[in-house]
């Protein structure tokens, strides 16, 4: 009968131990135990940036002198300082928007920039760098019918596009309750999509908005002096949570990069980058053009 009761008991002490164990796991930061410490990054020899690779000038993929991709852009060579300081390799993982803070969250990725602008609904999942960058967002439409538009309210009940998870989407739901938001994965989509009558406008960063009009040039145009009363906050490198040794680092990097006057190097180096890959991929299009020419002339 006693070792009986015994029996009971512990198997009642185990079971509470069990929930108190749970509950523990329940409190402790699970992202702080995936993610990786500015030790074990050393330790490993790379770190490991997310981002989403549609973003002129902030990040997009190009060919180098091999033929083989490559993703620069202003994020590239911000990422590329803060793996210089560690004295690790850089690897940039290029993916979905909106997959970025969760592979932050999970420890797939060390942390992400990707123009990714600072909102508290996001600070309630992970930490933001010190903001390297402030920027407004604007409405692009077909050429000729930006003078249709005077105000933000002109475009409430129209079809929006805008890139999924971005704050253009949160701002665009928030402020036009009666449009119709688009959601799309990828910048080019959104220009493809407006192009082709399937949205009425789209809503982008300023100068993102600035590489693709040029590159549309008189197929699209931006809505001049209309925008929201809160413009966006500034862009800011994503971490995990509570990871505070390489969060000093990275705001370190920063804020001298800033000082130095580097970030404006960078992002004056990438928008002439892009100018300048735009004017290859015209002149590519226009030999590709005369070649099909001269063919359909020789038969």
């Amino acid at each position: 009968m006693y070792e009986k009761e015994r029996g009971n008991n512990m198997k009642k002490m185990m079971t509470k131990l069990a929930v108190i164990f749970a509950l523990i796991l329940m409190v402790v930061p699970m992202n702080l135990a995936s993610a990786k410490t500015l030790e074990q990054i050393k330790e490993e020899g790379k770190l490991v940036v997310g981002t989403s690779a549609d973003y002129p000038p902030f990040e997009w993929v190009i060919l180098d002198e091999n033929g083989d991709s490559k993703i620069v852009g202003i994020d590239v060579d911000i990422a590329q300082l803060i793996a210089d300081e560690i004295g690790v390799e850089l690897v940039m993982e290029d993916m979905p928007f909106d997959s970025l803070i969760p592979s932050v969250i999970s420890g797939r990725i060390d942390m992400t920039i990707a123009g990714m602008t600072y909102t508290e609904e996001r600070a309630k999942q992970i930490d933001f760098s010190e903001q390297y960058h402030q920027s407004v967002s604007n409405f692009v439409v077909l050429a000729g019918e930006e003078g249709k538009y005077t105000k933000v309210e002109d475009f409430d009940g129209l079809k929006i596009g805008v890139q999924k998870g971005t704050v253009q989407e949160q701002m665009v739901t928030e402020n036009l309750p009666n449009a119709e938001v688009v959601s799309m994965q990828k910048t080019g989509l959104l220009i493809e999509a407006l192009k082709t009558n399937k949205v009425d406008a789209i809503f982008i960063d300023d100068i993102v908005t600035i590489e693709f009009v040029a590159v549309n040039e008189g197929q699209i145009a931006v809505v001049a002096d209309v925008v929201f009363e809160n413009p966006e906050q500034g862009k800011a490198i994503a971490l995990a949570k509570d990871n505070k040794e390489l969060l000093e680092l990275v705001n370190k990097v920063v804020l001298e990069a800033i000082e130095s006057g580097k970030i404006t190097e960078f992002i004056e180096a990438n928008v002439s980058l892009q100018a300048s890959s735009n004017e290859e991929s015209d002149e590519e299009g226009s030999d590709e053009e005369t070649a099909e020419e001269s063919e359909e002339d020789s038969e």
